[in-house]
């Protein structure tokens, strides 16, 4: 089962995909926490300043 979503916040767009097997036992709230999590992790790495 593949779950594609966009999330937009802080003005960045990140369209991703949850690719889940088809007799997954997650509830909604847990996949709405993943496709955040994704969003936050993506978020950070794409506003954090490299340190050289």
């Amino acid at each position: 089962m593949t779950i594609n979503f966009e999330i937009t916040q802080n003005g960045y767009t990140l369209r991703d995909a949850l690719v889940l097997p088809d007799d997954h036992t997650y509830t909604d709230e847990e996949i709405e926490a993943m496709k955040q999590a994704r969003f936050d992790n993506w978020y950070a790495v794409i506003t954090t300043p490299v340190e050289e």
